[in-house]
């Protein structure tokens, strides 16, 4: 069956085959204890912003599905796994795909623009829902000691998923 297929299919699967493993490790990474430094006691949320990169490469079905697939692994490592980083990371990752088929350029600068936002905007609901919302002691301070620290950390990777993504499907192209 597999001699059957052309060169254009292996390529695809091959290239979905490197996207899956790729939200594997990531996160791997991102859920393993002090595998990252901790700075500042911030955390990265490495997921983001390689669903943001996916997205950028897929069409919007795919990138949904990778988005879900990745927000799940995260969700079943959380202690509210509740389901809401595989409902925001698979609309990250479809309006990402739209964006890029409909209006916007695939370049790093793009990259930088789409996983910013998303990355402030995961950061701002996640502690407006989990923090704000549910009453915590000292919810203001959370969001300037934690989650904009740890947007900023996570968005030191945007660059290096993207240019690393990009390259790969390069090498699996030729």
């Amino acid at each position: 069956m597999i001699k059957n297929l052309s060169k254009k299919k292996k390529a695809l699967y091959i290239r979905r085959a490197v996207f899956i493993l790729s939200i594997l490790l990531i996160a791997l990474i991102q859920n393993t204890a002090h595998l990252l430094p901790s700075i500042f006691g911030s955390h990265p949320f490495l997921l983001i912003p390689l669903v943001i990169c996916l997205g950028m490469f897929e069409t919007s079905l795919v990138a949904a599905l990778m988005g879900a697939l990745a927000g799940a692994l995260w969700d079943v490592t959380v202690a509210a796994g509740d389901g809401y980083n595989a409902l925001v990371l698979m609309l990250f990752a479809t309006a990402t795909s739209l964006l890029i088929s409909y209006l916007m350029r695939n370049n790093i600068s793009t990259a930088l623009l789409l996983g910013g936002a998303a990355i402030v905007l995961y950061c701002i609901l996640h502690w407006f829902i989990f923090v704000v919302c549910s009453g915590a002691q000292g919810g203001f301070i959370t969001l300037f000691i934690f989650y904009l620290p740890s947007a900023i950390y996570t968005f030191v990777f945007l660059p290096i998923f993207y240019i690393v993504l990009r390259a790969l499907l390069r090498k699996i192209k030729e």
